[in-house]
């Protein structure tokens, strides 16, 4: 049994390497890093057997398949996705992104398969270190960032993190809605319009979710809700950051921003633990693919009759945006922080 379990995963692998030619080395590292999450997982049953019925994990877990029935109906393709458990402690995998100093760019990877990622990702914390470093010592400002979820786009049913589940109800089942929505609609070579989309829709759906579940005043909905105005004031101000910063004042931009950060009302952010916050280039440069702002999300969930597929179709025709600079996303996808940035609020 356990041979027949480890095929897959080791035929993925192996594709996968066969096909990358001179990044062997990296996708051996990074690619390892998602067999090894697949062999490892067990059923969701079967983790829960061995729960507590008083284990906080457990209640979660529970919860786990009406969110995904909820999802279905929802229209995201689910699959075979998250049926299993994915126990291993920490990120899932670690990336490292770069950016021009003098360009205020961020550097894109092209892989086979992939095309052109502002991101590279490796199994292990120092690999992509040594990566940093070395991008660093080429006049790059680099960082590393933890990867706590991620999609496949399809490709292969995913485990569910373990870790993930840790979160509050509304941080969790935001970040699972929004992994299902890569899960279902994908266009290549558009990293912003699919992150955008995918925040913009997993926060939606998981309001919806929450609402019907605890109520439009229950505490897990009012917690998601005012999360949310706070990501949406911090994405304002990063926009004004950048706006700053190509304009040529970096400095005086970077002192407004981190006062602003102190001045904010916010909810559930704190602005004194925003402010004393790494702000690195590639931190603020990599919020602007992940901005929801960047399109008119509303009015496109509108006009595709809230479904994903004429969405899709909408979105091949009309995407318009803020000009970003072109990135694209690639076969796996995840939700990433700095590893400063480790907050679990």
């Amino acid at each position: 049994p356990g041979r027949k379990r480890g095929f897959p995963c080791s035929f993925l692998l192996g594709m996968v390497i066969c096909m990358c030619g001179c990044h062997t080395a990296w996708i051996a590292s990074n690619a390892s890093a998602v067999t090894h999450r697949l062999a490892s997982s067990r059923p969701h049953q079967q983790v829960m057997s061995d729960l507590d019925e008083t284990s906080r994990l457990r209640s979660q877990l529970e919860l786990l398949p009406d969110v995904l029935n909820f999802a279905r109906m929802r229209g995201l393709q689910v699959g075979n996705a998250y049926q299993r458990i994915d126990s291993i402690a920490g990120p899932v995998s670690w990336i490292v992104v770069a950016a021009d100093p003098n360009t205020l760019s961020l550097h894109h990877w092209s892989f086979p398969l992939v095309g052109k990622v502002p991101y590279k990702g490796y199994r292990f914390l120092d690999h992509a270190q040594q990566e940093a470093n070395q991008l660093s010592s080429l006049g790059w400002e680099s960082e590393v960032m933890a990867v706590e979820a991620w999609s496949s786009l399809g490709w292969f049913p995913e485990p569910m993190p373990a870790s993930l589940l840790e979160l509050p109800e509304h941080r969790w089942v935001t970040t699972l809605l929004h992994e299902l929505v890569h899960r279902t609609i994908h266009l290549p070579s558009n990293a912003q319009w699919n992150e955008g989309l995918a925040t913009f829709l997993g926060n939606r759906l998981a309001q919806e979710w929450l609402v019907s579940r605890h109520g439009e005043d229950g505490d897990e909905s009012t917690r998601h809700r005012l999360r949310y105005q706070d990501e949406m004031r911090l994405n304002r101000l990063l926009r004004e950051y950048r706006e700053g910063l190509l304009a040529g004042h970096r400095r005086q931009a970077h002192q407004q921003f981190l006062q602003s950060l102190e001045d904010q009302p916010w909810e559930a952010f704190s602005g004194a633990k925003l402010a004393s916050e790494r702000w690195s280039l590639p931190r603020v440069l990599m919020a602007e693919i992940y901005d929801p702002e960047a399109f008119d999300w509303e009015r496109m969930w509108a006009e595709s009759a809230q479904d994903l597929s004429n969405l899709a179709i909408w979105g091949l025709t009309k995407k318009d945006g803020t000009g970003a600079a072109e990135s694209s996303s690639g076969p796996v996808e995840g939700d990433f922080r700095s590893r400063e940035n480790s907050s679990r609020d």
